[in-house]
């Protein structure tokens, strides 16, 4: 009956959840995917690809139902999932425009560490973000737009308008906390976004590589902030705590109780981040192909 139910009991970091809402975000994305893709509506992804997705989906799926998975167990895993997954789909960063990175970027050793750990940053960033109704789904919806937005005004024939359907109809339902991300939501978007993002800046030259920074830069520095607070408090770097940027704005707004809106509190605190994001989606659209700019907006 609790198979993937959402018990805050068990996460004393998660605030204002009510126990019994799903997380059921990666099997409806992985399902959506999958639909389209088998009945030829869309080539969104391949064999190999879905492949990939399942082993993370199922890695979360295990994540979500034992609360007691070590955390040192679950990052070595990820990391051999994502291993498979560069490696199988030969998904590298390329380049960065940043001169030395580049030179290393040459050997393809490095090539791999750089690009398992920029995806295993991102996975975590998210996963640190997670806690509010609506903020990591709808970052991802407004990630995924501006790429389809950018890529399309050049005639790029790309697919990345069902994904943005898909995680609108999620984000829906998310945000009036009908239904959470999980760790299998979490673990599969990253795939997703790690996916597309590459490919697009590999396949395009006339992007900017500052582009994937431009629009992943919350989730990486929310990863780095939080371990940097907690080696400072001498915390354990994996273990939860209520000082993320999201737990902060939300317990201000149960302090103050302004405009009567304590009900939606949760809610307001994710959509409050990505009010104050969007003019950095805009620069990221106007000026996808000027590093100095892209930097300028992060």
């Amino acid at each position: 009956v609790n198979f993937l139910v959402d018990n805050p009991e068990e996460s004393y970091h998660k605030l204002e959840k009510k126990i019994g809402t799903p997380l059921s975000g990666g099997i409806f994305i992985f399902l959506s995917i999958l639909v389209l893709s088998t009945l030829n509506i869309s080539n969104i992804l391949n064999t190999n690809i879905l492949v990939n997705f399942l082993l993370i989906l199922t890695l979360g799926i295990f994540s979500d139902v034992n609360k007691n998975f070590s955390p040192k167990l679950r990052i070595t895993i990820q990391l051999l999932i994502i291993l498979i997954f560069v490696y199988s789909n030969d998904l590298l960063v390329l380049r960065t425009n940043i001169d030395i990175i580049d030179l290393l970027l040459n050997t393809k050793i490095f090539a791999y560490f750089f690009t398992i750990f920029c995806v295993i940053t991102l996975l975590n960033g998210f996963n640190f973000m997670d806690g509010v109704n609506g903020l990591v789904s709808g970052y991802i919806l407004v990630v995924l737009f501006t790429l389809n937005l950018i890529l399309t005004s050049n005639n790029v024939d790309i697919n990345i308008l069902y994904l943005v359907l898909i995680y609108l109809i999620f984000f829906i339902f998310n945000i009036f906390g009908k239904c959470f991300l999980g760790d299998n939501g979490i673990y599969l978007s990253s795939f997703l976004i790690s996916f597309f993002i590459i490919n697009a800046i590999n396949e395009n030259f006339y992007l900017s590589p500052i582009l994937a920074v431009t629009l992943l830069w919350y989730p990486a520095f929310e990863n780095l902030f939080t371990i940097l607070r907690r080696i400072k408090n001498k915390k354990v770097t994996y273990y939860p705590d209520k000082l993320h940027l999201h737990s902060l704005i939300l317990r201000t707004l149960q302090k103050k109780n302004r405009l009567n809106y304590n009900k939606f509190n949760n809610s307001l605190s994710g959509i409050f981040i990505l009010i104050f994001l969007i003019p950095n989606f805009i620069f990221a659209y106007f000026y996808y192909d000027k590093s100095y700019y892209l930097f300028f907006s992060v």
